[in-house]
């Protein structure tokens, strides 16, 4: 798929519902009591990957066409129903990691198996903190795929110590699995978790839907057992996804407005309109909406983005047109996501001429010197991240588009609309 660079933009895109919300939601719903109705929920594959678990494990799930909602009837509980046949999580961090933990407090076999890539990402620490927990976890290298149960009594609670683990999936994933102990738990971060704001969202949720789970201290969670009930779920636009059409009128030049997101977002990387306002980019941002005004003229500059890691891929395309060199800071966990991010991104900006340096947990990118190079093929790596971020770059040809079916399906209707896919 060939992309032009055009500008300046007037975007207001269509964004899908949050994947990190739809997938909590989802979850939190199979586990309460009653009925939830979710709203507004992401139709891709990662929650697909859920849904299709969900049913496996026993969670009646039927689509409202009517009210385009999906209505769960809660267990009350563990899942109720043994799964010795493998359910597929495909690449789905979140839907490996969740479903792992809630598998471990339920008291039948439940087999869980994803990808070649999901089978090499990180799990241990998870499964380690849950065999603690009582559960019986099988697999050969304490990552997929794997084998819970059975279980005779549930999990015990108490406390979990955790060093940094290597996903704030781990400790979400332990949240839920607290919500269906047998005694109150306690989560201890010795030297914090990656990507906060996601813990952040986990435990709003969990007490949204009725339970107890709050930071007691800037390092430990505590987690209540029960009361989760039943709710309707209406979900946001995905921050993620958004960021992406924020970034191009910051690049290109022109307005990009973004509905129902703004300061009240549960997802931190809504922030990251910030980051490109102080690369240049003039932003408004009230409760509930972002807009973003840009001239096309970028500058360099030290970013942080231990909170919002996902956001590196958009900045760093950002950075191939910006005045002076971009630094990124504190996403080394960016390589074991659904690709070594760190390295496909410096690899595929090379491409275009940038000079690019990786750390241990950072990355620093200096732009081209003259115009970047033209009609330059760029590998995705089966990520969906990678082809998105790197078609703002304009006159590119994107090699395998369809992986962001993960997360956005739509995604290059939405650029075509713009006028930036050429047959």
């Amino acid at each position: 798929m060939f992309v032009r660079p055009v500008g300046p933009v007037d975007a207001r895109p269509r964004i899908p519902g949050s994947k990190s919300i739809t997938n909590r939601a989802l979850l939190l719903a199979a586990i309460a009591r009653g009925r939830s109705t979710v709203h507004g929920s992401l139709d891709a594959e990662d929650s697909r990957l859920m849904l299709a678990a969900l049913r496996a494990a026993g969670i009646a799930i039927q689509a409202d066409d009517m009210q385009d909602a999906i209505v769960i009837d809660g267990c009350d509980g563990p899942l109720p129903a043994a799964s010795p046949a493998p359910l597929f999580v495909g690449t789905a961090g979140t839907v490996a990691r969740f479903l792992l933990a809630v598998a471990a407090a339920s008291p039948g076999t439940i087999a869980l198996d994803g990808t070649q890539r999901m089978r090499e990402r990180p799990m241990g620490a998870l499964v380690d903190a849950l065999r603690e927990q009582g559960a019986t976890i099988r697999g050969t290298a304490n990552a997929l795929p794997l084998v819970t149960g059975p279980h005779r009594s549930r999990l015990r609670g108490g406390e979990i110590r955790l060093v940094r683990p290597a996903s704030s999936q781990f400790v979400s994933a332990l949240a839920y699995a607290g919500t269906l102990a047998g005694a109150p738990m306690r989560i201890v971060l010795e030297q914090g978790t990656p990507a906060r704001p996601y813990v952040d969202m986990t435990l709003a949720m969990i007490r949204d839907a009725g339970g107890l789970a709050d930071w007691i201290d800037e390092g430990t969670i505590a987690i209540t057992p029960g009361g989760l009930v039943g709710r309707t779920w209406i979900i946001e636009p995905d921050a993620s996804a958004a960021s992406y059409f924020l970034a191009l009128a910051a690049i290109r030049g022109g307005r990009c407005t973004i509905d129902r997101l703004g300061k009240a977002s549960l997802q931190g990387d809504a922030a990251f309109a910030h980051v490109l306002g102080r690369m240049g980019a003039k932003v408004t941002q009230d409760a509930y909406t972002t807009t973003l005004e840009g001239d096309g003229h970028l500058r360099g500059g030290t970013f942080d983005l231990s909170d919002m890691p996902d956001m590196t891929l958009t900045l760093a395309v950002a950075a191939l047109g910006a005045e002076g060199s971009t630094r990124i800071e504190g996403v080394g966990i960016l390589r074991h996501h659904e690709s070594d991010r760190l390295t496909a991104v410096a690899t595929e900006l090379r491409k275009l001429g940038a000079t690019v340096a990786i750390e241990q947990d950072a990355i620093a990118i200096d732009p081209p010197p003259g115009p970047p190079a033209h009609t330059v093929a760029i590998d995705t790596y089966d990520d969906h991240r990678m082809a998105m971020a790197f078609a703002l770059a304009g006159d590119v040809e994107i090699r395998a588009p369809s992986c962001v079916g993960k997360t956005f399906p739509r995604y290059f209707d939405e650029l075509a609309a713009l006028g930036m896919i050429r047959a």
